[in-house]
């Protein structure tokens, strides 16, 4: 009779064993189990998300010149523990569909359990303590939820409310809580009488709109042609004169994005004239800039938080709004930044790039390395969250990860 352990490797020896794994959403990337004859890439011809083909092809060809076996996958094909039954490898400038089982026990994921299915995928994923997320969980949790960002980093952050439900009640009851935070807020006059309505637990600039106070019908209306999604509110911050790029005053995001608990790229992005939204999603403008160009007030600020959330380990990006009365606030936070590039700026390609490098320079330092995330706190990767049937899609021409 065979040990436990003996029938485990013979298991692992019929599965191919990788040294990081790319779990992407299947709601943009297909199965490289599919037999359709159409799937020649993870990301189909001619849809809208063809162009990330780019962004992975180079990941993939990084790993490989620095010896580290990697693969692409999705949620779809998960089967358990760091297992997939099929996946993506590009090699002699070719997409290769395996449909055999592959392993590994660091996960480069890039989806969100935004419905029950992706949410079950998760869990089964990381569904052992031997199988670890390239990001630390309780980052994860944190930033993909804006009210518990807040709740976490409120001293920095713009006053944030959850709105219960779709009724007036609620909409009304959000809007008494804000005005109250709002009144004993040291810049309350850094707000407008304008509110900003966001997904609590959206991304890309999606399902972001802006109302006057006294606009909650609209509000209602809105927030039940989707009852499934969760929203928050915020108080508008009057910005468009905080941020001054080339000697002229913008409407602009400044976003710091940590590696190693160090600041590793500083990039702006300028909302598009007669929107606040400055996500490129959104028509919004990026541009690079290096470290020195970002305020030294931001950069201070993102530092305290960087040490209250004291995960060095991880990647992630801090975002801030400068007020028009020169005031800091953080906008939101996040664990999967872009590793993007439009396609007409050859500066945003270098820069984009040189992210995906240090990246897997991060991942050759971690393979063999020991786990250092308590075992409780991998149990604790997937969080309880509204379902939702959103994703962002980007326009042609933008590549956005």
């Amino acid at each position: 009779m065979k040990s436990q352990g003996s029938a485990k490797q013979v298991l692992m020896a019929k599965i191919n064993i990788f040294d990081v794994l790319i779990v992407y959403s299947d709601r943009l990337a297909k199965s490289a189990n599919s037999l359709s004859n159409d799937i020649l890439t993870p990301f189909p011809k001619g849809s809208n998300g063809e162009i990330y083909n780019v962004v992975y092809r180079y990941f993939l060809k990084i790993c490989k010149k620095n010896n580290l076996k990697a693969a692409f996958t999705t949620p779809t094909d998960i089967t358990g523990a760091g297992r997939c039954r099929s996946y993506w490898l590009f090699e002699n400038n070719s997409w290769i569909k395996i449909r055999k089982s592959g392993y590994s026990k660091l996960i480069f994921d890039k989806f969100s359990p935004i419905n029950k299915r992706i949410k079950t995928s998760r869990k089964l994923l990381f569904s052992s303590y031997e199988v670890k997320p390239f990001n630390h969980p309780y980052l994860f949790n944190l930033f993909f939820d804006k009210q518990k960002t807040y709740k976490k980093l409120h001293k920095f952050s713009i006053p944030t409310v959850t709105i219960k439900d779709a009724t007036e009640e609620s909409i009304y009851r959000a809007l008494r809580s804000l005005n109250e935070i709002m009144l004993i807020h040291p810049h309350k006059y850094d707000f407008s009488d304008e509110i900003v309505m966001k997904n609590r637990f959206g991304a890309g600039g999606i399902r972001v709109y802006k109302f006057k106070a006294n606009q909650t019908k609209m509000m209602m209306t809105l927030m039940k042609s989707n009852e499934k999604i969760s929203y928050i509110i915020q108080p508008f911050v009057k910005f468009d004169k905080g941020f001054s790029y080339k000697n002229s005053q913008v409407a602009a995001d400044i976003r710091l994005i940590y590696l190693g608990g160090k600041i590793i790229q500083t990039y702006i992005r300028m909302a598009k004239t007669g929107d606040f939204r400055c996500n490129e999603h959104q028509g919004g403008l990026l541009k690079y800039i290096s470290k020195n160009e970002v305020p030294q007030e931001v950069v201070t600020t993102s530092n305290k938080i960087a040490n209250v959330l004291n995960k060095k380990c991880s990647l992630y990006t801090l975002d801030f709004l400068i007020s028009n009365n020169g005031n800091i606030y953080l906008l939101e936070g996040n664990t999967g930044p872009g590793l993007d590039w439009n396609l007409s700026i050859k500066e945003n390609e270098i820069e984009a790039q040189k992210l995906i490098r240090i990246i897997v320079k991060e991942l050759v330092t971690r393979v063999g390395q020991p786990i250092l995330i308590a075992k409780k706190e991998i149990h604790n990767i997937v969080i309880e969250v509204p379902i939702t049937g959103e994703y962002p899609i980007m326009p042609n021409g933008l590549l956005s990860t």
